[in-house]
């Protein structure tokens, strides 16, 4: 199995970010939320998350992050872990008043998100993760070898049209993510990437104390009973955790159903109901 572990840390890494705001309140009030930090998925970059913005910004301070080795954090090598959770903390600590905020995690950025987690929880005021289960099946077969589904990558990106390349993953073509997946396509970004899904294991999840978390599987794509079984492990030790399905849903469900992505967002956020499409998995 691909590790990272040996990886070296390198302190306080300073990774690409955006940041949006509300337009000040006209009484002079502070937001009354804590900010909103977005990790996106693997090859591609804080522009995932344009479509469900919209729905979020006129009401919470949202942070957009470029994980190590990808757009404006291309220069941050190697992608491991540890650097992800070493860069993602400094961010919190020293550009969040108070040094916690909500963490929105899709794909690889819900493996960096369930990792912070475990490691930082005092960083943590919630979690939205999806599309981010522990591996199992065939599944894990093809992502524990990173290189071959790097290659497999990197030319489907080549020599796929636009329409082929965004049906393949279930949502309508998005040409300038395209292109700037492209330029994160190498074979070290995509192998570090793939590897470090892997290191995700369920002993890990069940590590996590002290994070409120939902866990979710777009049901057309992800593995609904293993974000099922992660749900279980992290109610165990915080029955605050939930796990659900959204059936309709592909892995990049964020540029698929948008506002839903953001409503569930926002009830997470602020501990209310969950929209109906989110399937209670138990």
């Amino acid at each position: 199995m691909y590790s990272q572990e040996s990886s070296p840390k390198e302190a306080n890494l300073e990774i690409s970010y955006t940041r949006l705001s509300p337009s000040p309140d006209p009484n002079g009030k502070d937001p009354s939320h804590a900010p909103i930090v977005f990790l996106h998925g693997l090859s591609t970059c804080q522009m995932e998350f344009s479509f469900t913005i919209p729905f979020l910004s006129r009401d919470y301070d949202l942070i957009l992050v470029d994980l190590p080795g990808h757009s404006g954090s291309r220069n941050i090598l190697p992608f491991t872990l540890d650097n992800a959770v070493n860069a993602l903390s400094h961010l919190v600590s020293s550009k969040v008043t108070g040094g916690k905020a909500h963490v929105v995690g899709l794909s690889l950025g819900g493996v960096v998100a369930l990792e912070f987690a475990r490691r930082c929880p005092e960083r943590m005021l919630s979690l939205f993760c999806t599309g981010c289960a522990p591996l199992s099946g065939y599944r894990e077969w093809f992502i524990s070898r990173p290189r071959l589904m790097a290659g497999i990558e990197i030319l489907s990106g080549k020599l796929t049209t636009e329409r082929t390349f965004w049906s393949f993953i279930g949502v309508e073509p998005f040409p300038r993510l395209k292109e700037e997946m492209r330029r994160n396509h190498s074979m070290e970004l995509l192998s570090s990437g793939y590897g470090a899904c892997t290191e995700m294991t369920i002993e890990r999840v069940a590590e996590i104390r002290g994070v409120r978390i939902a866990i979710v599987a777009g049901g057309k794509k992800d593995s609904v009973e293993q974000t099922r079984e992660a749900g279980k492990v992290l109610a165990n030790t915080n029955p605050e955790c939930k796990a659900f399905v959204v059936r309709d849903a592909v892995h990049l469900w964020d540029l698929q159903l948008p506002e839903l992505f953001a409503q569930g967002i926002r009830a997470w956020v602020e501990g209310s109901e969950m929209p109906k499409e989110f399937e209670l998995l138990k």
